[in-house]
């Protein structure tokens, strides 16, 4: 068994049997194996590996400052749980990640480097799998050779074929990104910006709770939202504790009310998933809650920014036209080059500045409707309107601009929006409003049938 200790007293055992199966104990802090041993000296460096035997391969070679990740690698979204009660002990150092040369090896490098900061990180590569096996066909020579040889992270704004092989090949290999279908009508993927914008009082925010409860639930993302509306956070947590128990937060007379141990069950999910920023505390300006979004990608593995609404934070911005056009400009292509650099999808909520009425009706509004700039519909990479058509009482989601093919594509998805616990439930169009009370669910295809059948209630 592997001995995880921290400050000289053990936190967790891992126990391997001669099949290689692994266990940790049930219910005991979760860190880095031999923290204890890698921070025990002057260095200003430390070695993270993606196993235990990995570890102590550094050890016989004389580098005492390797730590292993205490649950491996996967190919699909690397569990770094962990690392918000560690991340302090990597503060300082210049972190060489030696990972496996494999692709779950390879996924897990660049989540510890987009966590720990790209700027602080190299790269050990082998001439095999991992350490261990360096150790064994080579000799503590080769290994120490690896490690003298290690290169910096890739820098952030030269790419080359070199720098991005592993990229090239797994596109290659897989093809283009799948994303994640919440079945809304496209795919979120990291990177990315979606500008929200509806006429007030339409749903746009509500949709998005919506949005982002189901990227929790399904895909265990992470979220930090700015939340300038909202009465308080509470209020603001109200709603999304009644969309994923399918019951109103508040006693009415109309549909079933969730009990305080259901409250009590979901915190647990909430307080992981979803963070806010204080706006009694914060800096709200664009740079102070980017700022505080890279700190929050750094301590809690964020994996989407919500700042709802934009018109809050444009205040500091000019009066005069022509200079707020060139802001708006300088402040998306700053939203959208945090997105890149850190993996994070942005979602932005705008209120439209421009309402146009056809009759009793008012048009659809999309980017260019927004206020003052077209760079709010030029420089999103994803645009979407949220419109209550009271002829029908449905809600229609208008998806106006779709920038990269396998994100999805532009049209219009229909939903019935359920007042009492705030949920939008897909719904096919109703052409004719003269039975606005008669909805049929979306039926699925076959593929999301047989995907959603291995997941959980997608609420």
């Amino acid at each position: 068994h592997f001995n995880y200790y921290k400050n000289g007293k053990i936190f967790n055992i891992k126990y391997r049997d001669s099949n290689k199966n692994f266990k940790l104990v049930s219910g005991a802090l979760l860190g880095p194996y031999g923290i204890d041993i890698a921070c025990d000296n002057s260095s200003t460096d430390i070695v993270i590996t993606e196993g235990e035997i990995d570890a102590m391969a550094f050890y016989e070679a004389g580098i005492k400052i390797a730590v292993s990740v205490p649950n491996g690698a996967s190919k699909g979204s690397q569990k770094l749980e962990w690392l918000d009660e560690f991340i302090g002990m990597f503060d300082g150092k210049r972190i060489y990640i030696a990972t496996d040369m494999d692709e779950a090896g390879v996924a897990l490098r660049n989540e510890l480097a987009r966590r720990l900061g790209k700027e602080n990180c190299y790269i050990i590569s082998f001439p095999g799998k991992d350490a261990n096996e360096v150790l064994l066909n080579h000799g503590t020579d080769k290994l120490v050779e690896c490690y003298n040889s290690a290169m910096p992270f890739p820098l952030e704004g030269i790419d080359d074929a070199y720098s991005v092989k592993d990229d090239l090949l797994r596109l290659y290999d897989e093809g283009e990104p799948v994303g994640c279908d919440i079945g809304f009508g496209y795919t979120i993927h990291p990177g990315q910006v979606t500008l929200v914008t509806g006429i007030p009082g339409h749903g746009k925010s509500t949709f998005l709770k919506n949005v982002i409860y189901r990227l929790a639930n399904l895909f265990g993302q992470r979220f930090f939202l700015y939340s300038a509306e909202e009465a308080s956070t509470a209020f603001a947590l109200a709603d999304l504790y009644q969309i994923a128990a399918g019951k109103s937060f508040f006693q009415n007379n109309y549909t079933e009310r969730i009990s305080k141990d259901e409250v009590e069950q979901l915190t647990p999910f909430m307080n992981d998933h979803f963070k806010y920023y204080r706006l009694s505390d914060n800096d709200l300006t664009i740079d102070g809650i980017l700022a505080k979004a890279k700190e929050m990608v750094r301590r809690n593995g964020i994996n989407a920014l919500v700042i709802d609404n934009m018109s809050t934070v444009e205040k500091s911005l000019s009066n005069q036209e022509q200079q707020r056009h060139h802001q708006i400009k300088n402040m998306m292509n700053d939203i959208s080059k945090f997105a890149r650099n850190n993996g994070v999808h942005v979602f932005l909520v705008a209120h439209p500045k421009k309402m146009t009425k056809v009759g009793n009706k008012h048009e659809v509004p999309d980017g260019y409707s927004v206020g003052d700039s077209s760079h709010w519909y030029n420089l999103t990479d994803n645009g979407i309107s949220v419109y209550r058509n009271f002829e029908t009482r449905q809600t229609e989601v208008h998806r106006w601009k779709i920038r990269f093919r396998y994100t999805g594509e532009v049209g219009v998805s229909y939903f019935q929006f359920n007042i009492n616990n705030s949920r939008f439930e897909p719904t096919e169009k109703i052409n004719d409003g003269s039975d606005p009370t008669k909805f049929v669910k979306q039926p699925y295809g076959k593929e999301d049938v047989q995907k959603f059948a291995q997941l959980a209630d997608p609420f």
